[in-house]
């Protein structure tokens, strides 16, 4: 069977047609993608704006189910008394909350040092654990954890809480760090006992 050649010209006219905008979207997927991944914190920061927003309309709304008044008025006494319930939050309970901040900080950092001492007690190789400064950290029996004290600064060449927070995935790193490591060195002393 035949085909004429207004049918193959009409084929290969659908098929580049077909590439070309197959391609075209592909290309806008990926500019979308580097655009998202590049800009993700003020995407972020819009979305966190609109869900406010949302609610502080929700609970204006609300107070005018209560009290008829203009619509900026309730927004604003809806903002001044949610300004001052954080503000009271964080009066109140600002130095509970540094104190345990602490004390979080300082529970890791024993635990980390006791999980270090563990894996070198039972022949894990540890050095590529980054965990304090140009020091060693002092390691301790996995039995025995560190006792926590909250007049003396830690001794130990561990980050800071602040540190650790501010690297963004510190913690994440090191363990990954650890999972990896403890997975290369049991991978290879099995395919070192089976030769």
């Amino acid at each position: 069977m035949a085909t004429s050649a207004d049918d193959r010209v009409s084929s290969r006219n659908d098929l580049a047609w077909a590439i070309s905008v197959g391609g075209i979207g592909v290309v806008g997927f990926a500019t979308l993608l580097l655009f998202t991944w590049y800009y993700a914190a003020a995407l972020f920061l819009i979305f966190a704006g609109v869900l406010l927003g949302v609610a502080l309309n929700a609970m204006t709304n609300q107070l005018g189910q209560v009290v008829r008044l203009p619509h900026s008025l309730r927004l604003t006494i809806v903002c001044l008394v949610v300004a001052g319930l954080l503000s009271g939050v964080i009066f109140l309970g600002g130095a509970t909350i540094a104190q345990q901040a602490t004390v979080l900080s300082d529970t890791i950092k024993s635990q980390l040092v006791n999980v270090k001492a563990f894996l070198e007690k039972n022949g894990v190789d540890t050095s590529f654990l980054e965990l304090g400064g140009s020091g060693t950290a002092p390691t301790a029996p996995a039995a025995t954890p560190l006792p926590a004290k909250p007049d003396t600064p830690a001794t130990h060449n561990l980050p800071s809480a602040g540190a650790i927070a501010s690297s963004g995935g510190a913690i994440f790193s090191q363990t990954l760090k650890l999972l990896l490591g403890t997975k290369v060195r049991i991978v290879s002393a099995a395919s070192d006992r089976e030769r």
